[in-house]
């Protein structure tokens, strides 16, 4: 038994069993990516999910890290991918869940299993009293899902989405000089706060548009005052800033890039994170504006996996399974590095230290995987392969690594074809050799 049960030593020794069990089918090298992600959902997942509804609610932050270390180690198994790509980008890559994930789901399918048991079931008579010396994770979470009685008071669902909806990933930055500071001459930036100050909650925020407004310059802003303190806190209020900030965006914006930005931190991680926490139907608006944003042609930007983000529109998506199913082991290992961006290309090679240059052999540019595939003039003849299937996209990266461009429609479908004349050469070339 746990000392206290806190069960931080159960999750430990789950986190190490689902390690092991990732270091096991990390070591079957000539797997393909469909076996791979297969023997992850029959033996990696199981280990670390078994018994969750008990243990997860004590699962924190440096907890979730032993685990997300089992995930990654298990996602390169699925895709070969470096030990550098980020655990949110293999895991997209691989088409794996994220332990949260099926965590949620599981504690979402238990619930709802208790709550629609028949009446002569004799569970349905037992009374979950939350009791004050210690509380069994079944009274947690019988506690956590009970709704409030009282109209005054919010009720708080299972889950503020369903847990197959896409979650937004949000970026948290320490320097607000940085954040402001515009990566995109075409940015729209939204600046949103809250405060609670004598007895009474407000919220507010300012837009600028690098287009129409110098730096010190403001298109337009707005404040309101949302409620009593006894009701209403800076969290709640900013939620509602955000919701607020994407409501009111025209319907003629189209095709641009809109970041938000708030100093709660407590917001994004709600937003990145929805549980059953307050301000669940502030959050479902939000997710509601965001997809409607999305289906108008703008874009949320993300801060984990810009390189993958700028080839494949669609990540994470269903696509990456019907690309990576279809090659093997060595064939894998080879699109993941092109994929992702950490590969054996000086470029990469040069960013950790491995090579003192980025500069290709043919010394007329650094070696990108732009420069490799189409520009090089070492591997003209390799690349006759390629333009056999171009079909005039000769230059189109996402299209020759099987991800959506910005001038895809909703019907676009990976062209497995022009992917798999990128691996063969790539392979012809040996540049991403282990022996080279």
């Amino acid at each position: 038994m746990d000392q206290a049960l806190r069960f931080k030593e159960h999750i430990a020794g789950v986190a190490a069993k689902g390690l092991t069990a990732a270091m096991c089918l990390k070591r079957l090298k000539m797997a393909s990516p469909r076996t791979a992600r297969q023997l992850f959902i029959a033996t990696v997942a199981p280990t670390m999910d078994y018994a969750s509804n008990v243990w997860s609610h004590a699962c924190k932050t440096k907890e979730a890290t032993w685990i997300e270390r089992a995930q990654r180690v298990g996602a390169q198994a699925v895709t070969g991918g470096f030990r550098t790509v980020a655990t949110a980008v293999a895991e997209a890559e691989a088409s794996v869940q994220s332990f949260r994930e099926r965590h949620a789901q599981a504690a979402a399918k238990f619930w709802i299993r208790m709550r629609t048991l028949p009446n002569s079931h004799p569970l349905t008579s037992v009374r979950f009293k939350l009791h004050r010396r210690y509380a069994s994770p079944m009274q947690k979470l019988a506690s956590a899902m009970s709704r409030l009685d009282t109209k005054r008071v919010e009720v708080i669902h299972e889950f503020a989405l369903a847990p197959w909806d896409e979650r937004v990933q949000a970026t948290y930055e320490a320097d607000r000089a940085e954040v402001l500071t515009s990566g995109d001459s075409e940015d729209i930036t939204i600046a949103t706060s809250s405060s609670q100050r004598k007895g009474k909650v407000g919220l507010g925020g300012v837009v600028r548009d690098a287009l129409r407004n110098s730096a010190d310059e403001v298109l337009a802003s707005y404040s309101v005052t949302l409620g009593p303190s006894d009701e209403q806190n800076a969290y709640t209020a900013g939620l509602e800033a955000i919701a607020t900030a994407l409501r009111c965006v025209p319907l003629g914006l189209c095709d641009r890039y809109l970041t938000v930005v708030t100093s709660n931190r407590s917001v994004l991680q709600v937003i990145g994170r929805p549980r059953q926490q307050s301000g669940q139907c502030t959050i479902r608006a939000i997710y509601g504006s965001i997809k409607f944003l999305a289906k108008r042609g703008c874009r949320i930007p993300e801060g984990v996996g810009k390189y993958s983000k700028r080839i494949d529109k669609a990540l994470p998506g269903k696509h990456t399974r019907k690309v990576y199913d279809e090659l093997t082991r060595k064939e894998s290992e080879v699109l993941v590095q092109l994929r992702t961006g950490k590969s054996r290309l000086n470029s990469y090679l040069c960013k950790i230290g491995a090579v003192k240059s980025d500069e290709c052999t043919c010394r007329q540019a650094p070696e990108t995987a732009e420069h490799f595939l189409f520009r090089c003039r070492r591997w003209t003849v390799q690349r006759e392969i390629m333009r056999r299937c171009a079909g005039g996209k000769m230059g189109n990266l996402s299209f020759f690594l099987g991800g959506k461009a910005e001038s895809d429609d909703d019907k676009w479908q990976p062209d497995t074809g022009a992917v798999r004349a990128t691996i063969q050469f790539a392979l012809a070339t040996k540049r991403f050799s282990m022996d080279r």
